[in-house]
């Protein structure tokens, strides 16, 4: 049996500090000197969401969304080899016009993707991507074509799609677009964006940066809970709130007890919300981190009207789609967590009734080749 220790390092307090500080720091999105447009707070019941699902790693779309008749499953087959869905296995579907005149069908490990498709609940937009221009190998080998930055880089080609912009200084279209409506919202303290996978591009300006969550809420301050029953963490709570309450001279030790003090108020405000809020009916899939996530998310909508937010985004990041090998064992696999946690989610909007107030939409580095390496893409 492990039993874990109260004793507290200065390195311990200090990393515990800073993690709650991260959390914190989106709140500076919505105070009133990025209030640019000076929007009117929007009346209740009018509530949109945004939720980006990105795949890291750069998804291969060729095997999701494949060919369903000849020729063109042929020239997918012949040129995929080992990776090549079975054509007996795809899920079809139907949809009102086709790609150039060939029809597709879906990977077989997403039929409730297949499903919310079928439903007019799901889009497939086709043709996106990173390239400025249609280019052709030999302008690339040339270098006359115009090509984002980093075309092959997993990082630079994530930061370019999530903002739009080259060079070093990159503002996320999520986080522009949340500095423009500053004030909104009525709650003065919460960030209109919110992360489930910590830093990232799209939600950040150099002035804002999204208010940080995890699938189980809002972390808080290791061992320094005044409402422990354990006489050491009591008292450890009481000096931390004197240091915070303590006047002093020095600017920085003031702006970090004025930072502290307001990530504490707002993580209180968070999970009281959540712990207001009836335990959703829907059904999320076990040892799925990103129906985890997505469940967080719904949670989290659900309690908009108590954090008074009507304007969200919300930034869900999903690992491992970097399938240079191994890609027909992991592939799968990622395809069949998405399309349950996907479908578990909009269900939970239909369950909170803003089925048509959030849109959730899928992102990604880059494709992969049609090509195959012999063992991935």
């Amino acid at each position: 049996m492990l039993i874990k220790s109260n004793r507290l390092t200065r390195r311990d307090f200090l990393a515990a500090c800073a993690k709650a500080t991260l959390g914190s720091a989106g709140m500076y999105a919505t105070m009133g000197s990025l209030n640019l447009l000076n929007a009117q707070i929007v009346p209740p019941g009018n509530y949109r969401a945004l939720v980006c699902v990105f795949l890291l790693g750069g998804n291969d779309a060729f095997n999701m969304i494949i060919p369903r008749g000849n020729p063109e499953y042929s020239e997918y087959a012949s040129t995929r080899q080992t990776l090549a869905v079975e054509q007996s296995a795809l899920l079809a579907i139907n949809p009102i016009t086709s790609q150039g005149g060939a029809t597709f069908e879906f990977n077989p490990n997403m039929p409730e993707v297949q499903n919310l498709f079928e439903t007019g609940r799901l889009a497939v937009i086709a043709n996106v991507g990173a390239l400025l221009q249609p280019t052709t190998k030999a302008e690339v080998q040339n270098f006359s074509a115009n090509l984002p930055p980093q075309l092959f880089s997993h990082n630079d080609q994530q930061a370019f799609i999530q903002s739009l912009q080259t060079g070093t200084a990159r503002e996320g279209w999520a986080g522009q677009m949340a500095d423009l409506l500053a004030g909104v919202n009525a709650n003065p303290l919460l960030s209109m964006n919110i992360t489930l996978s910590g830093a990232n591009v799209l939600q950040s300006t150099t002035t804002s940066t999204p208010y940080a969550l995890n699938s189980a809420g809002v972390s808080k301050l290791d061992r320094v809970d005044p409402a422990s029953v354990d006489p050491l963490i009591q008292a450890r709570a009481q000096v931390f709130n004197d240091l915070l309450n303590d006047s002093n001279n020095h600017m920085f030790a003031r702006e970090f007890a004025v930072v502290q003090q307001r990530a504490r108020d707002l993580s209180e405000e968070i999970n009281n919300a959540l712990d207001q809020q009836a335990p959703l009916n829907t059904a999320f899939p076990a040892n799925n981190k990103l129906a985890d996530n997505l469940q967080m998310v719904a949670r989290m909508i659900a309690a908009r009207d108590t954090l008074q937010m009507s304007r969200q985004v919300f930034f869900v990041g999903m690992d491992g789609f970097d399938t240079h090998g191994d890609q027909a064992f992991h592939h799968p696999g990622l395809l069949q967590q998405l399309s349950a946690g996907l479908n578990a989610f909009y269900q939970a909007t239909v369950e909170l009734g803003v089925a048509d107030q959030v849109t959730t939409f899928t992102a990604s580095d880059f494709g992969r080749t049609l090509t195959s390496n012999g063992d991935g893409t």
